[in-house]
């Protein structure tokens, strides 16, 4: 553990998430894939003593997870409408729970 300079903020970390090594590293573990809320969780923890850090890391955690909400491969559109199509011809009628 270090020695917290002004503010909490430990005495290595000049408060500028670009320059503090620190940061710099859990930032890089975060962008290597979203981490788990625990994960994410710790790491805020190590960075609570420097705002600035811990503003940078919600960030990128924070862009990640829209990444990879509003990312996601869809089906092509002739693919969804065969489907769609295959879907209408099949006759359940015969088809017992049992079955299933």
């Amino acid at each position: 553990m270090s020695d917290a300079g002004a503010y909490g903020r430990p005495a290595e970390c000049p408060g500028i998430p670009s320059d503090c090594g620190h940061a710099s590293r859990l930032l890089l573990a975060v962008g290597e894939g979203i981490p788990s809320p625990g994960r994410t969780a710790a790491l805020r923890r190590e960075l609570a003593g420097c705002a600035p850090c811990l503003e940078a890391f919600d960030m990128q955690v924070n862009v990640q997870n829209l990444v990879a909400l509003h990312c996601r491969e869809q089906a092509p559109e002739s693919l969804r409408i065969r489907i769609s199509e295959t879907l209408q011809r099949i006759d359940l009628g015969n088809i017992d729970v049992t079955d299933l």
